[in-house]
């Protein structure tokens, strides 16, 4: 993983859709940054959905949210339309410099079609969450983020593609 330098200048660096870098926009207040895998994986529109879900919370605790993705910002943007998170500020990273820099790792076999994972990934297909086309590396894993004064102050990384983090845990700060 980056050193706390490297991550607070590739925060510094990483611009979001509101042309915002998200360094700065942690410095407004605490940022949920999600990195998501590829918009076809059933997984990420099950993401997607706990988001949407529970937006209110996260947002009612003073956190805004950041989307990370591998595609590109409009087809993105018409993916998170779908899901009532267009108006939600994201970062494309095709070339996965932001997963990189952050630490996150692209998945081995059992992470990414293990007995657990292909358990998931039929409830998940059954609630809706149907797959699609490949838009990114499909070995990638994904991770969630709390940002806040261009730092990253908690992280969750997936212990594979199906993992599902508390969202509303990991956006509050903690309260000294």
């Amino acid at each position: 993983m980056s050193t706390s330098t490297e991550s607070a200048t590739l925060l510094g660096h990483t611009l979001t859709s509101s042309g915002e870098s998200l360094a700065a926009l942690s410095e407004k207040s605490p940022v949920l940054l999600v990195l998501l895998r590829h918009e076809g994986c059933t997984f990420c529109r099950n993401a997607m959905s706990d988001i949407a879900r529970l937006r209110r919370q996260i947002e009612g605790a003073g956190t805004r949210i950041v989307l990370g993705h591998m595609g590109t910002s409009g087809e993105f943007a018409d993916f998170a339309a779908r899901y009532g998170l267009a108006d939600i500020a994201a970062v494309a990273d095709p070339q996965r410099t932001l997963y990189k820099g952050l630490g996150l790792q692209r998945g081995r076999m059992m992470q990414l079609i293990g007995p657990r994972v292909l358990c998931a990934w039929v409830r998940s297909s059954v609630a809706g969450h149907l797959p699609g086309r490949i838009k990114g590396d499909p070995l990638q894993l994904p991770g969630a983020f709390l940002l806040h004064h261009g730092q990253v102050i908690k992280r969750h990384s997936y212990r594979d593609a199906a993992d599902r983090p508390d969202y509303v845990t990991l956006a509050t700060p903690q309260v000294a």
